[in-house]
């Protein structure tokens, strides 16, 4: 009996396989002249050009055919079993500012599928400094307000510690936020040797964002390293160190630039530990990464699965062991891509990110709420956003596959491709001195600036598209109800509730603050850690023990902080000075269409015009095609619109198109007369007859629109 290949072997031999250069030549015919390179390949912002179709040679020399998961490099996973006896952690964040409201959401999600906690901390912790001394706008502000003993335990409250992983970001705050949580944790009685999570103190992602530090680089590095040790010794399920590359996902970085520049962070960190006497192993296992996921899906697998063999190969360098070559990996859904405007679209955005993490392997997951750029969440958003790990976890099966990137011909050739600039530009840093020095001297500034500069010239011209934004505007549609706590109340009730926690204290236990606080000062370092816990269980705040940790260290350097953007931003600028425009006079700011003949002949370039001047809030009236160069004045004056859109055919522009503009100019002397369309050798003669300007496919449509919106005065 014959099996169903043998079966179809005749049939297939009837289709014999087309070489590549047959393909190319076939497709060059259909192409009719035009340039295949220009027309069929695309150039990344990574420098990577795109080819149209991979085929199996690809492979080649490439590292992946011999690979499997779990070994040779870890390029297709740290694991050979995948996610099939542990999925990634649902690990999404909760941007509560208050202990309380914090707790309330994190005791409701972790009952509807979420199983770790993502502890974003607010501007006046992470900075040490307490809420009755903090300005107001920095407590409770983009995190949790965590200041004693008392609120981490309303914060965690029934919350089983070795039920759930730990992740919280530090910053610079890591001895101060750690002595909070491992003094609760002694509390619980919890062993730390079950507690899983991680700390996160990332001194130079802190430098990049804020272009500050609260201590110099040295200082926290010894602090960094001070909670490295204790963690490896005491909680090694607990990884102290954290690299989050969000600082420069937001200011446009590459997904190239993003790795390599983590990259370099961590060979900063674990030069720093090693110097500071821990082992390359010890210190390699307290590392954390954290990275952001672009739009661009398989360039986002390639940089995930790239991630994994660069940093075994750069922990190899360091020597260290096949344990300690595995990196740990948490992804959240990017923000650059993220729009105020359109909202909804941001659901599908963070789907397609989160589905590149899960293939990309990563450890920990948080997929963004669909309104984070413009409001706090409240329980619809946050579930979308977890049910969106849980769908790919339970529905879509993806935990059944081992590397299901694995072996695919594209995949394994960008990997290789982003590996290969990704170390280009880590041997750059390297050469400037490391992270520090890359930027202290503007190098990664300017190295991000270029490929940000890139991105937004591609939106603007619409080669980039953020549907809702500069494509497809819903003029429509409402605006989200906004929910902006009250940060000045916030600050209020925080610092009354700090107050009433230091009027808790008696003579006994003031006397023991001081007395763990002056162990602080003489502490060598190496026993810093159980005193800084014994001084939280006696009562001190985040803000007395930063000051004493500090006392005599010098503020770091500082230098220009990398901007924090979206690309949206500069277009909801313009649709917002539109709407403002609007409901001061009554009416958004108007472009008529002077469409020329029957619909057929106008439509399409009518559509286009519509959709170009959308994007930065105008009203577009489009009425039925004119006959007459009268109709089309008589309409217009009727209109009171400033600018008109002349639209048809190249044939009806020839024939007509001097008479109706000659026209509106005599009737409306003031009236901005355009062209839709490129009016190539008739240019100089439609300029004769009264064209201001024409939009074309290559036109660029921000600039135009921020033009046009300043000459009527909106802008």
């Amino acid at each position: 009996m014959k099996t169903d290949k043998q079966a179809n072997q005749p049939l297939l031999s009837e289709f014999p396989a087309t070489s590549a250069e047959e393909w190319r030549d076939a497709a060059e015919k259909l192409l009719k002249g035009k340039p295949f390179d220009k027309v069929m390949t695309r150039q990344t912002p990574e420098g990577i050009r795109l080819e149209p179709i991979f085929r199996k040679e690809v492979l080649a020399g490439l590292p992946a055919a011999e690979t499997l998961p779990g070994f040779d490099g870890y390029l297709r996973g740290t694991s050979a079993t995948g996610y099939r006896n542990e999925p990634w952690e649902i690990a999404q964040e909760l941007p509560y500012g208050t202990p309380s409201e914090f707790n309330d959401a994190a005791r409701a999600d972790l009952m509807r599928g979420q199983n770790a906690l993502n502890v974003l901390l607010d501007i006046a912790t992470l900075k040490g400094m307490d809420p009755d001394t903090a300005k107001s706008g920095e407590v409770g502000a983009c995190g949790l307000s965590i200041a004693c003993l008392k609120d981490i335990e309303t914060a965690f409250n029934e919350i089983m510690p070795e039920a759930v992983s730990f992740h919280i970001r530090t910053g610079c705050a890591g001895l101060t936020v750690g002595a909070l949580f491992f003094a609760w944790l002694k509390k619980q009685g919890a062993d730390l040797k079950k507690i899983k999570g991680s700390l996160g103190m990332d001194p130079i992602a802190v430098k990049a964002a804020s272009g500050q530090l609260p201590a110099n680089i040295s200082e926290l590095l010894s602090e960094q390293a001070i909670m490295a040790n204790f963690c490896s010794k005491e909680a090694p399920g607990i990884r102290a160190v954290g690299i989050s590359s969000l600082p420069y996902h937001q200011a446009g970085a590459s997904s190239v630039e993003e790795l390599a520049i983590c990259l370099a962070t961590g060979a900063t960190y674990l030069n720093e530990m090693i110097e500071r006497g821990m082992s390359v192993d010890d210190a390699a296992q307290q590392i954390r990464f954290s990275f952001c996921i672009g739009p661009n899906f398989f360039m986002e697998i390639a940089k995930l699965r790239a991630a994994r063999a660069l940093w075994a190969q750069l922990v190899k360098a360091f020597g260290g062991n096949a344990e300690s070559q595995k990196i740990v990996m948490h992804a959240r859904t990017g923000l650059y891509n993220k729009t105020q405007k359109d909202p909804y679209v941001n659901m599908l955005r963070t789907t397609t990110e989160a589905l590149s993490g899960a293939i990309g392997g990563v450890d920990s997951m948080c997929v963004g709420n669909f309104d984070e750029v413009t409001r706090e969440p409240d329980t619809f958003s946050r579930r979308i956003s977890r049910n969106t790990q849980i769908i790919l976890q339970e529905e879509c099966e993806l935990t059944a596959v081992v590397d299901p990137a694995g072996g695919s011909w594209a995949v394994e050739w960008l990997t290789n491709e982003v590996s290969e600039k990704t170390w280009e530009l880590f041997q750059a840093i390297e050469a400037e001195g490391g992270m520090d020095q890359a930027l202290k001297s503007g190098f990664i500034a300017k190295t991000i600036g270029a490929t940000a500069k890139q991105n937004e010239a591609l939106l603007g011209a619409r080669r980039t598209s953020l549907v809702g934004t500069n494509v497809y505007p819903n003029l429509e549609e409402k605006a989200l109800e906004s929910r902006i706590p009250d940060y000045a109340e916030v600050r209020k009730q925080r610092a009354r509730e700090i107050a009433a926690a230091r009027m808790e204290l008696d003579e006994a236990s003031d006397a023991a603050v001081m007395e763990a606080l002056g162990k602080i000062v003489d502490s060598s370092g190496d026993d810093l850690m159980p005193i800084l816990i014994q001084a939280v269980e006696a009562g001190a705040t985040i803000g007395e023990i930063s000051k004493t940790i500090r006392a005599s260290v010098a503020p770091g350097e500082a230098i220009t902080p990398l901007p924090t953007t979206r690309l949206a931003s500069k277009y909801e600028a313009l649709r917002s000075a539109s709407a403002r425009f609007a409901e001061k006079t009554g009416r958004a700011p108007a472009i008529f269409l002077t469409n020329l003949g029957p619909l057929r002949r106008h439509k399409a370039r009518a559509d286009f015009i519509k959709g170009f001047f959308q994007a930065g809030g105008f009203e577009v009236i489009s009425p039925a095609g004119f006959d007459t160069p009268a109709d089309a004045v008589s309409a217009l004056t009727e209109s009171e619109a400033g600018i008109t859109v002349v639209c048809g055919t190249d044939d009806d522009y020839v024939e007509k198109f001097a008479d109706y503009a000659k026209a509106i100019k005599a009737a409306l002397p003031e009236m901005q007369v355009l062209l839709a369309g490129f009016p190539g050798d008739n240019e100089a003669a439609y300029k004769e007859a009264g064209m201001d300007d024409y939009i074309f496919i290559k036109s660029d449509n921000y600039e135009l629109n921020r033009r046009y919106l300043t000459g009527l005065g909106v802008l």
